[in-house]
């Protein structure tokens, strides 16, 4: 996984204050969310942790926190949604943006359900275990989840319908770009 890897998804928008299109990436392994902070933690799910936190550095790490964009697009049969995050720097230079389109989950459901105000962005590392032993319960773990420290807070965080976007918003932009790419990929 190529943590500089935008898949050419850039367009102009000035919605983030910043004069330099959004690089999109969908360069990781989807969405996870963690409910036991004051504030619920919502964070891109990555296999390696030195790509992810070199990632990190380049983008999250100077993105203000009042700049920071955090969509949910529920699709109309509400089998997926779209994650969407975004903010840029002006400070850097970076303008990448993180979209990915997940399967509906009762993670999800419950993430929606009891954010309040504000959610923590991190980064996780989700990887399988070399030698994975038997837990107390007679279980085998074959998987390790990693929250990486650094976080930042998102204080414009919506929900919304897929019928409900503006054709000029950077959300539905960015969606239809990766529906485009998506029917180009199943084409070749």
């Amino acid at each position: 996984m190529g943590s500089g890897s935008t898949g050419g998804n850039d367009y102009n928008d000035n919605d983030n204050n910043n004069s330099k299109p959004i690089a999109w990436t969908s360069d990781f392994m989807g969405i996870g969310y963690r409910y036991h902070d004051v504030y619920m933690n919502v964070f891109p799910l990555f296999p390696e942790k030195m790509p992810a936190y070199k990632l990190w550095k380049k983008t999250l790490d100077w993105w203000p926190d009042d700049k920071i964009k955090l969509t949910f697009v529920e699709e109309g049969d509400g089998s997926h949604y779209w994650f969407i995050l975004y903010g840029g720097s002006e400070y850097n230079g970076d303008n990448t943006g993180f979209v990915k389109r997940v399967e509906m989950s009762e993670n999800y459901r419950r993430f929606k359900a009891g954010f309040e105000k504000r959610a923590m962005v991190r980064f996780g590392i989700y990887k399988e275990k070399a030698n994975p032993k038997k837990e107390k319960d007679g279980s085998i773990k074959t998987y390790d989840l990693e929250i990486l420290k650094r976080a930042k807070y998102v204080y414009d965080v919506s929900f919304v319908k897929m019928e409900d976007l503006q054709p000029d918003s950077v959300e539905w932009k960015c969606i239809q770009k990766q529906r485009q790419q998506q029917q180009e990929k199943s084409t070749n």
